[in-house]
Formats: C-alpha cells, sequence, structure tokens
C-alpha cells in the first residue's frame, strides 16, 4: 500500500521535473501542482487556454491522468481487496465470482487483468474520437483523460470546443463506462451478461444519472431568461460531474441553483465501486441507507437481527464499520480544507466546493457568486498547496489514506514516547 502511494508520488515528481525542464512551467510550485492534479485525475488545472502547450506536453499532460487512473483502479481492485481492504466496498459481488469469470482471484493476476481492460478501452475511446472527428492529438488526449476520469482537454472549452454530438456522445460513453466497476467489463468480455444483469449498485448508478439529467433539464428551462438547455448539455453536464470528470460544454457553475445543487450531490456520490471515478461511491450510499433503515427498525424492535444488504448481496458488519470509518474521515479532512481556504480569503460556497471536488477528484468549484466555475487560474499558491493533498487522498481512494494517515501518527507518536524516555 505504501508502494502504491509512493508511486503517485514519483509520477508527481518526474511530471515535475519534465513540467521545469521543457519550459512549459517555469515555477517549481506551479510545475508541481499540475503534477499532482494530473495524477490525482483533477480537471482542476492551472492552465487557462492548454492550447499554448505543445502537443507533445499536451499528449503527456493527459497521460499523468492515464497512468493516476491506472494506478488507483490496480489499487482499489488488484490490491487493497487482498491487503485487509474490503471485497465488498472495492469491486461489489462481481469481484466474487467463481472460476474464470472472477476478476480479482489473485493480486498479480487481477493487476493484469485490470490493465489489459483499461488500455484496451483506451484504444478503443481513441479511435472512437477519431471518427467522431477530433485529429490525432485531440483523439489520443481525450481518451487518456477521459477513460482515467481526469478531465484535461487540450482545449480552454473542453469538450464544448468541438460543438459535435457525435464527440459528446463517445465522450458520454466513455465516462459512464469508466465510473461503472470494471468488473463489469470483465464480465461482459466473459459474456457473462446474466451477472451484469444481476449488478445492483450499477442499476441504481445509471438510474441515478437517468433522473437527475431529466431533473437539471427541467430546471433549467427558461431559467433567468436565458435560452432554454436542451437534454444534450444537461446529458453530457450530470454524466461528467456524476463520473468525476470534469469535461464541459457549458458553464453549469452559473446554472439554476437548485440544478447547481443536485450537480453537487452527485459530485459527492460519484461513480460506483471497482472503478475510475472518485467520490464516495454508490454502495456506500446504497449500505448507509440500509444501515440507517435498520437501525429505525431495531429501535421499534430491539432484538430484531438483519444484515446490511446491497441488492441481494450481504454487507459484512465490519464493512459497514469500515463505511463509518471513511464517513467520518472524509467530513473531518472536507472540514479542515474548508476552514483553512475560508481563511485564506475563499468564500464559504467556493472553499466547500473546492473542497468536496477536490477529493471527488474531479476539481473546479462553484462560483460564490453563482456566476460560474472556479478555476486553479484565479487561486493563490496556498490554496493550491492545500488542496494537492485533499487531491491526493481523494485518487488513492479514502481507505488506503486513512491507513498511511494511521501509520504516520502512529510513528509521530513512537518517536515521541523515544524522545520523553530519554
Amino acid at each position: 500500500m505504501s508502494a502504491a502511494i509512493t508511486a503517485f508520488l514519483t509520477v508527481a515528481a518526474l511530471s515535475t521535473l519534465l513540467y521545469v525542464v521543457t519550459r512549459t512551467l517555469t515555477r517549481v510550485d506551479d510545475a508541481l501542482y499540475e503534477s499532482v492534479a494530473g495524477v490525482s485525475t483533477n480537471a482542476l488545472s492551472i492552465f487557462e487556454d492548454p492550447s499554448v502547450i505543445s502537443d507533445g506536453m499536451l499528449i503527456w499532460r493527459a497521460g499523468t491522468q492515464w497512468l493516476g487512473g491506472l494506478a488507483a483502479l490496480g489499487l482499489a481492485v488488484g490490491l487493497l481487496p487482498f491487503l485487509g481492504g474490503s471485497r465488498e466496498l472495492s469491486g461489489g459481488p462481481q469481484l466474487r465470482a467463481r472460476g474464470n469469470d472472477a476478476l480479482a482471484t489473485r493480486p498479480v493476476k487481477a493487476l493484469k487483468r485490470v490493465a489489459a481492460i483499461y488500455a484496451i478501452v483506451t484504444s478503443g475511446v481513441a479511435i472512437a474520437f477519431l471518427v467522431a472527428g477530433m485529429g490525432p492529438r485531440d483523439a489520443v488526449a481525450h481518451s487518456l483523460s477521459t477513460v482515467s476520469t481526469g478531465g484535461f482537454s487540450t482545449w480552454a472549452d473542453s469538450i464544448g470546443h468541438f460543438d459535435s454530438w457525435a464527440v459528446e456522445f463517445v465522450a458520454i460513453g466513455a465516462m459512464v463506462g469508466a465510473a461503472s466497476s470494471v468488473a463489469i467489463a470483465w464480465l461482459v468480455w466473459r459474456r457473462a451478461f446474466g451477472d451484469t444483469r444481476r449488478a445492483f449498485e450499477l442499476q441504481v448508478y445509471l438510474a441515478g444519472i437517468s433522473g437527475a439529467t431529466l431533473w437539471v433539464w427541467w430546471l433549467q428551462q427558461g431559467h433567468d431568461g436565458t435560452d432554454e438547455t436542451g437534454i444534450r448539455e444537461a446529458l453530457f453536464t450530470v454524466v461528467s460531474v456524476a463520473t468525476t470528470t470534469g469535461h464541459r460544454v457549458a458553464d453549469w457553475g452559473s446554472w439554476h441553483p437548485g440544478a447547481s445543487a443536485l450537480l453537487l450531490v452527485m459530485l459527492v456520490i460519484g461513480g460506483t465501486a471497482g472503478s475510475v471515478a472518485g467520490g464516495l461511491r454508490w454502495i456506500r450510499l446504497i449500505g448507509m441507507g440500509q444501515f440507517i433503515w435498520r437501525e429505525l427498525q431495531r429501535q421499534l424492535h430491539p432484538r430484531l437481527v438483519r444484515t446490511v444488504k446491497v441488492g441481494r448481496t450481504k454487507i459484512s458488519e465490519a464493512s459497514v464499520d469500515r463505511m463509518h470509518a471513511q464517513m467520518v474521515y472524509v467530513m473531518t479532512l472536507g472540514a479542515v480544507a474548508s476552514l483553512v481556504l475560508a481563511l485564506f480569503g475563499e468564500g464559504i460556497t467556493e472553499a466547500i466546493t473546492l473542497t468536496i471536488s477536490a477529493i471527488s477528484t474531479m476539481g473546479p468549484g462553484f462560483d460564490d457568486s453563482q456566476q460560474g466555475i472556479v478555476s486553479a487560474t484565479r487561486l493563490s499558491r496556498p490554496e493550491r498547496a492545500v488542496l494537492m493533498p485533499v487531491m491526493l487522498t481523494g485518487r488513492v481512494f479514502l481507505y488506503p489514506a486513512f491507513v498511511a494517515g494511521g501509520a504516520a501518527m502512529t510513528e509521530v507518536a513512537r518517536r515521541a514516547r523515544a524522545v520523553s524516555r530519554r
């Protein structure tokens, strides 16, 4: 687990060096921030107009997000289930299939399968973008940043630059797939379609995106006398936010307050377990809902014995306890980071939404005056320094960060006791 976290930091350090050596960024702190945003798959870029960057560095910039997504996926699906993490919260019941249909039977085999699926899907998305009308540079860069749910683009207007339904359709499909469990992709590859239909979390995830799209579209009809927002913009924006990608076709930060609130909720939840997306994951939301319902019933029937379930799959009490710990960890980290950002001068809305977005690995936040989206170009250097560890924590998922933080605190306490004994 420590090696996985070290790998993230190593890629960020190499990327920082490359940015400085190529003179893409002249300040080390700026290069470090962009590198951390890359490996943590956050779209909160320091570049207001990425088109000024050379083609090679644009590919590398998107590539850092691809590497960050691959490492995070391998950590969540290929390592954590075998190193004390919960399989129930790492990939759902599909990870526990029997025989050759199981994705994670052994760590090494699981990592190889995850890498193969990730690379094949990325290649397919790049080809689809080419067919949809993108140039080779744009197709490669956007495939890397879309499959990883990173959101880096080669243009200031992101996907909106192309103004193409075909491009948006490919991006929507890629984002929805990337935020779905990699185990689902494996089952599809194995032609185990019956198992995919029984994936309850996937069904809730798709229903959530569909319902949110319709609600946002309805709220935006004639909002503030502006032109009506089409279902196309609503669908793309909901998918981009719900999958924690961050691609844009519209300035959703200035939309109806109800639409913005719903998008923030979708951002907090994120994708499904065992996917590249960030957020708390739908499986935890379902599990916590089941836990609350069980505790309410226990108030009426104290002797009631009932397990927490996600669909037909039982969640162990150890996993339920782990969900509670992760919730507390997220709330504590979010509260502290939001407070620090506010102390540096950010508005309350901006500080909270930036923190939530950073933890969920999307990046941009909401402007306090509802005038648009907060980008990294308007943040001060101390504020960026605050967001970097928050972004990394969200990318390596909560459990490894929780373990690493606990190990660090234990080591500090051990050394403090050793010093006091002298």
